[in-house]
């Protein structure tokens, strides 16, 4: 298996779909503060956990077609062919302190990639969080990422810098809604090292303190970048895009019936509605046209369906999600 950032040509064309995709996902989807993301070091985006996959999907669409290596709950790994699809995807897991303590010291080869990763040049994503949450504010931040930071710089060649990433939803559950990718300034790990002295938490080591320094100064930055009071608002579409669509949703909802079947089943089960519009993303932007590319193949072997039918599909079903919750979402 190769290295989870390692070179994969499937991962690279891939990509600009998936990008493109996420971004028909949302009315609204604004980056500010893009600026900040340093050019002459190696990066870790640290960004507030709102939305499950969607908000990895946010920091790699917020990269353009630049691989992007995340970090993940080691749990999701447990079903070898599960953890196959994410090491593809460029998803390494990384254990929590709920996992057990004898758990932790998987981590180390998680920590190692990291560094591995950063040296190879793609920037490597943790959310610092250690889970998702709706609440206003921000969870306490977890220690796993200024362990990944003091071992980068202590072995990379180059400036290490921290980048805190906000995440500002209109509203997690909706589809077709708006969002916010705030990136702030870049943090230098070894100048937040430097700011430590004797005099700051005396009873810890150097390597603990310089630690607590760094989720301390992360933590406040991060907050600045959520606390905006002007959330994003739901954006209209223009009344003649909204008429020119009519004629085309039901089109549009023909070519998403295996897709509803499939995220109305999973939706029984489904405790946190967090992972609600991801679902929706995977099942109506990566499932659903593999579906519908197997039925129209069927149907042109047939007869049934014309050539030109089948082109009309597949050009058709990308955008049909788009159509469809932008006009009953």
């Amino acid at each position: 298996m190769r290295p989870v950032y390692g070179k994969d040509t499937a991962y690279d064309l891939l990509l600009p779909y998936v990008n493109w995709s996420f971004r028909r996902m949302f009315r609204n989807l604004e980056f500010q503060g893009l600026e900040n993301i340093p050019r002459d070091g190696a990066v870790i985006f640290s960004p507030n956990h709102v939305n499950t996959l969607l908000d990895a999907l946010a920091v790699l669409s917020m990269m353009g077609n630049h691989p992007v290596v995340f970090a993940a709950r080691a749990d999701i790994f447990r079903k070898p062919a599960i953890a196959r699809i994410l090491n593809f995807l460029r998803i390494m897991p990384i254990n929590r302190m709920r996992d057990g303590v004898d758990a932790l010291a998987g981590n180390e080869k998680t920590f190692r990639d990291a560094v591995n990763s950063l040296n190879a040049g793609i920037p490597f994503c943790i959310f610092p969080e250690g889970r998702h949450s709706q609440e206003p504010g921000l969870l306490p931040l977890r220690k796993g990422i200024a362990r990944i930071a003091m071992m980068a710089e202590n072995e990379l060649e180059r400036p290490v810098y921290i980048v805190p990433v906000g995440l500002v939803y209109d509203d997690y559950v909706r589809f077709r809604t708006s969002l916010t990718v705030n990136v702030g300034e870049p943090m230098p790990v070894a100048g937040t090292m430097d700011e430590v002295t004797p005099e700051d938490a005396p009873e810890e080591n150097l390597h603990q303190r310089r630690a607590r320094k760094i989720l301390q100064n992360l933590a406040e930055k991060m907050r600045g970048l959520i606390a905006n009071p002007n959330r994003p608002k739901r954006a209209k579409d223009s009344l003649m895009l909204r008429i020119l669509r009519v004629p085309l949703v039901p089109f549009a909802g023909l070519i998403l019936l295996p897709a509803f079947g499939i995220i109305r089943y999973l939706r029984k089960n489904m405790k946190d509605l967090a992972f609600l519009n991801s679902v929706r993303y995977g099942i109506c932007y990566l499932i659903n046209p593999l579906i519908i590319l197997l039925l129209a193949l069927i149907l042109l072997l047939c007869g049934i369906l014309p050539w030109w039918g089948l082109l009309i599909l597949l050009v058709c079903t990308p955008f049909a999600p788009e159509i469809w919750y932008g006009a009953v979402g």
